[in-house]
């Protein structure tokens, strides 16, 4: 969104005939920018998935088949790793471990399910150190 390219991904705008040829130039560059950004964005081995293509929105449809949650057992896996996060207190601050839980709640939204707020607040408090155990028998 930054470089201005979203707008070729969201909607299928044409360059104007009576634009300058300015301005055909600038909405060719923009609308190249917008294949460039997501090549060069993404990890080297799904390089092959767009290979074939120098259309930006085409790239980013091929992508977002090839990686969008669409079934049952996809959303399974995302469930099942919402319930295995785990708080590593010497690799991340509570805030960290809170963010990661929250963005994977996010993920499981965006799949299809939202997780209930009760099961949300026992996944952040349930994998605690037992540094923890008072705050949990509290919060409990």
């Amino acid at each position: 969104m930054d470089r201005g390219c979203w707008s070729f991904i969201i909607e299928d705008k044409p360059c104007p005939e009576q634009a300058t040829e300015k301005e055909k130039f600038e909405y060719d560059w923009r609308k190249q920018r917008c294949y460039t950004t997501i090549y060069r964005g993404i990890e080297r081995n799904f390089l092959p998935l767009i290979r074939y293509t120098t259309d930006g929105k085409e790239a980013w449809n091929i992508l977002k088949t090839n990686f969008e949650i669409t079934s049952k057992a996809q959303l399974a896996v995302l469930i099942d790793e919402f319930f295995e996060l785990k708080f590593n207190p010497v690799e991340e601050t509570i805030g960290i471990f809170c963010k990661r839980v929250d963005e994977k709640k996010t993920k499981v939204k965006a799949a299809g399910f939202e997780i209930p707020e009760l099961l949300i607040a026992l996944q952040l408090i349930r994998r605690l150190p037992a540094e923890y155990d008072h705050l949990v028998q509290t919060l409990y």
